[in-house]
């Protein structure tokens, strides 16, 4: 499968002696980013990305680290810019929750399909001008639409063939990788890895730092408890799905996010304010300077939604 450099998709970022980040670029065909640890003795990988392309860059950046191909792949959950280069990484098993892997089997395909038919609109809308977005946004949302372009109308999805309920642990001659969920915050279940040892956090997008986090698909007062949760791992470094490499306390700041949207909606329906035109409302700062204005739009209607309807 063709693919340009590791580089092109990710840059490595060595956390530990063996533990790596794969940061997504802006203009590559990665998207979220990844992460690549050596076990001892077997190697892991931390998601897929976006693409074919990016998964192939991964693999090859897994082999030149460590010295053999990926054993172990961990899915963070089921959407496509975390599974969409499963195949191309070619790990020798792949784990998720029992949950993801019927996400991966059901929805996955359908998402792709839909994408497929999306991109090309909203890709001549951005260059257009169509499509308002920041100088910054204009790299991430280009490399996104142009990377679903380049991903195959038939690309085989890799479900879990190793399935866990709460935790899993992963063990090699050098370390042991901690396989966890808490259940479904971002989405309807994620999942994330601990390395206890180094008290660094593999996340998904139960972390962005410095960009919205999508909200539409999960549910946020779980997403703050979840987030409490992962808080009580002590972890020092965490790896979020979206941004920089940040200290364990970004965690927190992921829950006041979450906590303040949540805030202004109901704020925003006791005035009267109508939905489009709170999610058309600048987010409060210091959010309004992160990044995925669009995917914040979608959150706000979501959560706007959810702060009419009666109690649970």
């Amino acid at each position: 499968m063709a693919g340009a450099s590791a580089l092109e998709h990710f840059r490595l970022q060595e956390l530990a002696d063996g533990v790596h980040a794969a940061v997504a670029t802006p203009r590559g065909y990665g998207l979220c980013n990844a992460g690549i640890v050596d076990l001892g003795g077997v190697t892991l990988v931390f998601d897929a990305m976006l693409t074919p392309q990016a998964g192939e860059a991964l693999r090859k950046a897994a082999e030149r680290l460590t010295g053999r191909p990926p054993t172990w792949l961990v899915t963070s959950h089921y959407h496509g810019d975390h599974v969409r280069g499963s195949v191309a990484v070619g790990a020798g098993h792949v784990v998720a929750t029992r949950r993801i892997r019927e996400l991966v089997l059901e929805r996955a395909p359908v998402h792709l399909r839909s994408d497929l038919e999306e991109a090309g609109r909203e890709l001549e809308r951005l260059r257009s001008g169509a499509l308002e977005v920041g100088k910054v946004e204009r790299v991430v949302y280009e490399g996104w639409f142009e990377g679903i372009l380049a991903t195959p109308k038939d690309l085989r999805f890799v479900p879990a063939d190793v399935t866990f309920d709460s935790e899993l642990v992963l063990h090699g001659s050098r370390r042991t990788a901690r396989v966890l969920t808490f259940g479904g915050g971002h989405s309807p279940s994620d999942v994330l890895v601990y390395l206890p040892d180094e008290r660094i956090g593999f996340l998904g997008d139960l972390l962005s730092v410095g960009f919205h986090p999508s909200l539409a698909d999960g549910d946020p007062e779980e997403f703050v408890r979840i987030l409490g949760r992962v808080q009580e791992l002590g972890m020092e470094r965490a790896v979020p799905g979206h941004g920089p490499v940040a200290p364990g306390s970004s965690l927190a700041d992921m829950q006041r996010y979450i906590t303040v949207l949540r805030g202004t909606a109901r704020e925003a329906r006791a005035r009267g304010l109508d939905r489009d035109a709170f999610a058309a409302a600048p987010p409060q700062p210091p959010f309004d300077a992160w990044t995925f204005s669009l995917i914040y739009q979608e959150s706000a209607r979501f959560v706007y939604d959810r702060a009419g309807a009666p109690p649970a």
